[in-house]
């Protein structure tokens, strides 16, 4: 609760002290574009790793019609610079942007990115940390503490939000951080635990679904599997890469121009190997304000609860 309550505090106080007019200004100078990753939006509530409430993106909508020209990445080298420029930008796929985004953003007259993974879409299944995070919010923290993965030795102490939010975050950091061979095998070795309990899963959008938002939202590629790239060999990485080419063309019919990193991780000559393949925007985390004029986009990672948080949030505080 007092966690909360300084988290309140210091975003009201940026906005009190007027720093976010400060930044706003400064980022009207030269090419900076603010690039906003966000994930998903929902009323659903998940502990382990919270959506953002309607509501709550709603209100980040307003605060970028006010101070911001919000544009797709094909629009940026034109885009006029009498405000700010910032790009949406969703990785994953989820169902809930069909549901809950797209309305929105017809309502504010504005577009979006996509980054889907092809997987995901074929199979119905979400990315392996998604359906874990389903599986925690389901179930009871004496089950919870049945988990043993050799190397992870972080509890969830308690049933509160903070706690639950932090060995979310704990538990999908750790596995992240590995190949893809490794992490599956630490996985394989607590399907026992996540056996013993039902839980829903995340929904994804599919091909057609894709599609279909394709018609108003730039749609790009997460990955084939979304693997840590960083963490593969370069062969893992190229075959990984030609899987989504063949989607796009044969499912979708879409180009491909756009490709995300997952879990922020790549290696230099990965990206020269996306340039070399004609990959247009190579999109990062890199929590950092993107130069328009590069091929290269760091993004912003964006959540909250709050108008004055993910207000300031987008502003890179």
């Amino acid at each position: 609760m007092f966690r909360k309550f300084a988290k309140d505090l210091y975003y009201f106080g940026l906005s009190a002290f007027h720093a976010d007019q400060a930044r706003i200004r400064s980022l009207a100078q030269g090419n900076n574009v603010v690039v906003l990753n966000l994930h998903r939006v929902s009323p659903i509530e998940n502990a382990f790793w919270p959506p953002m409430h309607p509501d709550v993106f709603e209100e980040l909508l307003i605060f970028l019609r006010d101070y911001f020209t919000v544009c797709r990445f094909d629009q940026l080298l034109s885009a006029s610079n009498e405000r700010p420029l910032a790009v949406i930008s969703f990785d994953d796929g989820y169902y809930d942007f069909l549901q809950h985004v797209l309305p929105l953003l017809d309502e504010f007259g504005m577009q979006a990115n996509m980054n889907i993974i092809p997987e995901c879409a074929e199979t119905g299944m979400p990315i392996w940390n998604v359906r874990l995070y389903d599986f925690l919010n389901a179930a009871p923290r004496n089950l919870i503490k049945e988990i043993d993965l050799p190397g992870f030795d972080f509890e969830l102490i308690d049933d509160s939000r903070a706690a639950k939010l932090k060995f979310g975050l704990k538990i999908s950091s750790f596995l992240k951080k590995r190949p893809r061979l490794e992490r599956e095998g630490l996985c394989r070795s607590i399907e026992h635990v996540i056996a013993k309990t039902a839980f829903e899963l995340t929904r994804m959008m599919n091909a057609d679904e894709i599609k279909h938002i394709s018609e108003k939202t730039e749609i790009g590629a997460h990955s084939f599997s979304h693997d840590s790239m960083g963490f593969e060999n370069n062969e893992f990485f190229e075959r990984d890469f030609a899987k989504c080419q063949e989607y796009f063309l044969e499912k979708l019919d879409i180009p491909l121009s756009i490709y995300a990193f997952p879990n922020g991780s790549y290696r230099a000559e990965q990206i020269d190997f996306l340039r070399r393949s004609g990959i247009e925007h190579i999109l990062l985390v890199d929590e950092k304000f993107a130069d328009k004029r590069s091929d290269v986009v760091p993004r912003l990672t964006i959540y909250g609860e709050s108008k004055n948080e993910v207000r300031m949030k987008a502003l890179g505080f």
